[in-house]
């Protein structure tokens, strides 16, 4: 029979180990928070585009606007073509689509989004469980210590 003191070194290093899981969980999750943060951000800058490309459909060329340099700076700009637009494919590489192209390629790109945010909340739903069951394990194991 394993004396006192073999059992107590035991439940000891189990709950180093416990402990390490729980963090490398905490790690994981918060890289996950922002990946799915991320998402969000793309997510609503391609339906804020969308929604633009939209109204440029029933603008003239020439039509004036103000564009954002960044920073808090804008200027006037006319936009000399509505009907092509310039649209980033990723890799740096820029295209030239139609408006009505554009507007496609930027629901697929949500679409795309909304599915990898599902994704990650799936596995983010999943990585909670698994800190709370070494959570529960932890206080099981300190319940234990306690009644001795």
């Amino acid at each position: 029979m394993a004396s006192n003191t073999d059992q107590q070194a035991a439940l000891e290093q189990e709950i180093r180990s416990l402990q390490a899981y729980a963090n490398e969980y905490s790690q994981q999750y918060e890289l996950l928070t922002q990946q799915l943060r991320f998402i969000e951000s793309a997510r609503g800058e391609a339906l804020a585009s969308i929604e633009t490309l939209e109204a440029f459909s029933g603008l003239e060329e020439g039509v004036s606007t103000l564009l954002t340099l960044g920073g808090g700076v804008s200027v006037r700009a006319a936009i000399t073509d509505t009907k092509r637009i310039l649209v980033g494919i990723g890799a740096g590489i820029t295209v030239e689509k139609t408006t009505e192209d554009a507007i496609t390629f930027l629901h697929d790109r949500v679409t795309e989004m909304n599915a990898s945010a599902k994704r990650l909340s799936e596995s983010s739903g999943k990585l909670q469980e698994q800190m709370r069951a070494v959570e529960q394990r932890m206080q099981e194991i300190y319940s234990q210590t306690q009644h001795r």
